[in-house]
């Protein structure tokens, strides 16, 4: 019986992909498979898979090639499609995890009852290892806390047929496939547990997606992903019961992160307008948001600032953050 499959979407990864299935392989967790999709790879990265861990661990490891680069959200869904363990769980190609993460987390989950066992992870900048936890701000409603905290996959098991009965899939196109289905899962889960220890080591790097110089057209699916989770919750037909939390992921998701990563472009200016629009008909009152209320000084006049939709004000209020943040990096920008 495998008690675990590990899904890993990798595109032209060949830097980083040894480091990252090292890990897998040296897992005190036994009974895994380690699903490799490669998406449409350009470089080395499929020859060192079949040449350095294909004719090694042949037994352990399921191999899928791409054709093209089809996007992380398609290669995740079908790792979901064909993965035969009890629990599955996803790590991106650049990563890597501790070696007892897999074991702990499932046996965690058997001895819980849970469908779903998330835990800490480290974020590491430029050789700079930074604690950060899964739910910041834990409750006794641990669903609630789940739903509202980061929507990564990477740090999380999941038990499979949760994902295959109720079809949770990523969104396949765009980017942000994150935000569109991990939240759902609190919905179908029957136990959350939550361990409070870094197993996870999630690598920033520059020129990804998100931290690009240029505009880049895939930030749009913010509109798309976010739309995609609140049909998830009504299809489930228990949004009452989570439409405050519902409503917090719109203003962290849009009204703050995605005003912020827009308005570093010109040609996102005119999305703040959008957004504003949107968080105005959908949620006019979300200043009474019990999550929003909880959140700092700075979080709550960013989301003020850009809900004012003066684009004047807006770009002097960007100014001084970058001015703040070349001082606190010690850097010549003020």
């Amino acid at each position: 019986m495998i008690n675990l499959s590990v899904i890993v979407p990798v595109y032209n990864g060949e830097k980083y992909i040894e480091n990252c299935l090292n890990c897998l392989l040296n897992q005190t967790l036994k009974e895994i498979e380690i699903i490799i999709i490669d998406d449409g790879s350009i470089d080395n990265t499929a020859k060192i898979i079949q040449e350095e861990y294909i004719n090694k661990c042949e037994d352990k490891i399921v191999f899928i090639q791409n054709d093209s680069n089809l996007g992380q959200g398609k290669s995740r869904n079908i790792g979901i499609n064909i993965a035969k363990g009890e629990f599955l769980t996803f790590i991106d190609a650049d990563d890597t995890i501790n070696e007892q993460m897999l074991e702990k987390m499932y046996e965690t989950a058997k001895s819980e009852n849970a469908d779903l066992v998330l835990c800490d992870y480290y974020e590491i900048i430029n050789g700079e290892k930074r604690y950060k936890k899964a739910i910041p701000n834990k409750t006794n409603n641990m669903k609630k806390d789940y739903i509202v905290s980061v929507a990564g996959p990477c740090n999380k098991i999941i038990r499979t047929n949760i994902m295959k009965t109720n079809k949770l899939y990523f969104l396949e196109s765009g980017i942000y496939e994150d935000i569109s289905v991990i939240p759902l899962i609190a919905l179908y889960a029957n136990k959350i547990v939550y361990l409070e220890e870094p197993f996870y080591n999630y690598y920033i790097r520059s020129g990804s997606t998100m931290r690009q110089e240029k505009f880049n057209d895939k930030l749009l699916s913010i509109y798309d992903a976010i739309s995609t989770l609140e049909k998830g919750f009504k299809q489930s037909e228990m949004i009452e019961n989570y439409k405050s939390e519902l409503e917090y992921i719109y203003i962290e998701h849009l009204l703050y992160a995605g005003t912020g990563r827009f308005i570093e472009h010109k040609e996102g200016i005119n999305e703040v307008s959008k957004i504003v629009k949107i968080i105005k008909e959908k949620y006019p009152n979300w200043r009474k948001n019990i999550y929003y209320k909880r959140k700092g000084f700075l979080f709550k006049l960013n989301c003020n600032i850009f809900y004012t939709n003066n684009k004047q004000l807006i770009i002097a209020f960007q100014k001084i953050k970058t001015l703040l943040k070349g001082a606190k990096n010690g850097t010549n920008e003020i």
